[in-house]
């Protein structure tokens, strides 16, 4: 049994996690850049209470930042595992009223992320998207330094959240990592975010 992540196209609610769109960042934190200074492309964003029940009350929100060009795929090498580094980048922040849009490149879709129990067994050929569970690699385990793997992803159902921006993480699995304390802060730099190919 395992909390699977289940992607939809409808239009997320409020308090639903979802993908593509623009991210509620606070006006006082910058939106993510890569290192040659081109603004990211809003992933996805998940509330902080599917990682921690002390933010099941607050605003608190996490986004994943990715490099991102339509129809192009020079953006899945700048996502792979380097000393434990990629060019996403993985933001937490309280949430903002309005929704901020300055990606270089961005998602014009945007489709919903719900968690739903499945009742079949979680072990590490489990490559299903998912919240927590048993670690699942697709190539070798990443070692990602501090923190742990919170979510896997896999891109053909995020294909299935953004019809009209297939193919983001490819036919690959996307793994996000949150570091132990990354509840006590705000901005860039809580996590990382990984892609590997098949």
């Amino acid at each position: 049994m395992f909390d699977e992540l289940i992607f939809t196209s409808e239009t997320p609610a409020k308090d639903d996690a979802y993908v593509g769109g623009g991210a509620c960042l606070p006006t006082d934190l910058a939106w993510p850049r890569s290192p040659d200074g081109v603004a990211l492309t809003h992933l996805m964003a998940f509330p902080g209470r599917w990682f921690s029940e002390a933010l099941i009350d607050g605003g608190y929100w996490v986004s994943v930042f990715v490099p991102y060009w339509p129809g192009e795929v020079g953006h899945y090498r700048k996502l792979r595992a380097v000393q434990g580094h990629s060019e996403a980048v993985v933001m937490g922040y309280v949430r903002a009223g309005s929704e901020r849009h300055e990606a270089a490149q961005p998602i014009s879709d945007r489709g919903t992320v719900r968690l739903g129990v499945n009742g079949d067994a979680d072990d590490d050929e489990n490559l299903a998207s998912k919240l927590d569970g048993v670690d699942a690699w697709l190539q070798s385990p990443v070692l990602a330094g501090a923190g742990r793997r919170r979510v896997s992803i896999y891109g053909g159902d995020l294909d299935v959240a953004l019809p009209e921006h297939k193919g983001v993480l490819s036919d690959g699995m996307g793994y996000l990592f949150l570091d132990e304390d990354f509840s006590e802060r705000t901005g860039a730099g809580i996590g990382r975010f990984f892609l590997q190919l098949g």
